[in-house]
């Protein structure tokens, strides 16, 4: 279907929806002239009266008058749409609203809300309402998953862009500094090339921002600006162990061992905040003791290294346990999501961390480079399915690897060729975790090597996946013959 669009050549129905849509792609402006335009002379209408927005909807005389409005700059004004407050007098009334204590954004805890439903479809009207209620805790809150507060939405482009600026004089400003599960604030979205906001308001929310971070700098953590909570979660936990009300032997062992308050620290923050830290500490507590008690003596000549070390909490009660001694964490976690501890250029210049998938191929030579002929233990906490298999993989091939502690979790895939028939033998899943557990016993007993392997459940473990193996080389190392762990089954090379 071929129009003619002004004095132009004749162009297809296809042409002009990507003229009007290129249109729009330019900025919140054009954008809401091509939402006015529709409002005002469309005779298409949603059920809430607002004109259709979709090009494709309309009809190619309509486009083509909207598009002659254009080259014409006879578009509808739509300045009081964006700014109904000047950028700098709301930046004047929002500083001196944000609190110069405890940040908000601790107080707000995550949950979908009505705001959220409206402003992923685009309710302008709802969303509208629901901001002009006030309910400081539904302009704030972030949702449960992504961490998306109702700022951030808007700041995507999500409705109307003045709604920004009603949000921050309803107090939506508490969450300006709130940075998402993805580790980015409200400004960042603006400012990311997706967004279509203007210039100003971009700026006006980084303005914001940085208020926000320097008035409320004795309540953030030093390194990366996150809001921090007056008490953390372990320091509740630590004086109910001082009060006598912890009864779990592992966890008693960590709270009396001083050296561990360090975790209290300001910088220690993504751990001692953690929402199951005493399931935590408990899971890195056994594989630590379970590795001093097959090397006693480890100590600061020794490599460790944290395969799949998630928060690694395992990798920081390491390093206050060995202040000096080497420790790699390694996970697929973007850098800037690993807590401080493993991050060298601020604190321990011996801590580093891999970004790395143990499941690639280069790992492998990776790794051996890395560890070159220094005596290494890798540590594998709850590994699933295949992960389990290459920590066993890397300790029978390289020859630094002396020691293997693992604690398996998830069967690999039963789907899957190379997972053994037995382990899905019984429908019982804590019979399938004990045949899984043997079997991984097994592969580490067959090593090209002498070796030690030892296998027993941890009752303390706050977890019913609480089994712990532990292999270890013999050949160079005769005093580990003489050890003998009381209660344990232990696996005598033929």
């Amino acid at each position: 279907r071929m129009v003619r669009h002004g004095a132009s050549a004749l162009e297809s129905f296809e042409e002009l929806v990507d003229k009007v849509r290129s249109f729009q792609r330019r900025d919140q402006r054009k954008r809401l002239q091509w939402q006015e335009f529709c409002d005002r002379r469309s005779p298409l209408r949603t059920k809430g009266g607002e004109g259709i927005r979709d090009a494709r909807l309309h009809t190619a005389s309509f486009l083509c008058s909207f598009l002659e409005a254009v080259e014409a700059s006879n578009l509808p004004d739509v300045s009081e749409l964006m700014a109904p407050t000047s950028p700098a007098k709301l930046r004047d009334e929002v500083s001196a609203k944000i609190s110069e204590d405890m940040p908000d954004e601790v107080r707000h805890p995550r949950a979908w809300n009505a705001l959220h439903d409206a402003l992923i479809a685009n309710d302008t009207d709802a969303a509208t309402r629901i901001i002009e209620a006030g309910d400081v805790l539904l302009l704030n809150q972030p949702s449960p998953t992504a961490g998306h507060t109702p700022l951030m939405l808007l700041a995507m482009g999500h409705c109307q862009e003045c709604l920004v600026h009603r949000l921050l004089e309803q107090r939506g400003s508490a969450s300006i500094a709130v940075r998402s599960q993805s580790r980015r604030t409200a400004a960042d979205y603006a400012a990311a090339e997706e967004s279509r906001l203007l210039p100003e308001t971009i700026k006006l929310l980084r303005d914001l921002e940085t208020a926000c971070v320097e008035r409320t700098a004795a309540c953030r953590c030093p390194i990366c600006g996150d809001a921090l909570r007056k008490r953390p979660l372990l320091e509740f936990h630590w004086d109910r162990a001082s009060r006598g009300e912890e009864k779990n032997l592992l966890l008693q062992r960590f709270f009396s061992q001083n050296v561990h308050r360090e975790l209290l620290q300001a910088q220690y923050h993504q751990i001692n905040n953690t929402k199951r830290i005493r399931k935590e500490i408990s899971e890195s507590m056994s594989v630590l003791e379970a590795l001093e008690e097959a090397v006693p003596e480890l100590d600061n000549s020794w490599h460790l290294v944290d395969l799949c070390s998630g928060k690694s909490i395992t990798s920081a009660l390491a390093m206050l346990r060995y202040p000096s001694m080497r420790i790699t964490a390694v996970d697929r976690l973007a850098p800037e999501f690993v807590p401080h501890c493993i991050d060298p250029g601020n604190l321990d210049p011996s801590m580093r961390y891999l970004q790395q998938d143990i499941l690639g191929e280069p790992f492998e030579a990776l790794l051996e480079k890395l560890l070159g002929d220094q005596p290494t233990a890798i540590l594998g906490m709850h590994l699933c399915g295949d992960l389990s298999f290459r920590a066993a993989e890397l300790f029978q091939r390289l020859a630094a690897v002396r020691v293997v502690v693992l604690a398996p979790c998830c069967l690999p895939p039963k789907a899957s060729a190379s997972t053994p028939s037995e382990l899905y033998a019984s429908r019982d899943q804590e019979d399938q975790y004990q045949r899984w557990a043997q079997h991984l016993a097994g592969v580490l007993q067959g090593s090209p090597m002498a070796v030690r392997v030892t296998s027993r459940a941890v009752e303390e473990i706050l977890s019913p996946k609480n089994i712990v193996i532990c292999a270890v080389q013999l050949n160079g190392h005769a005093w580990l013959f003489e050890r003998h762990l009381s209660g344990e089954s232990v696996l005598i090379p033929k």
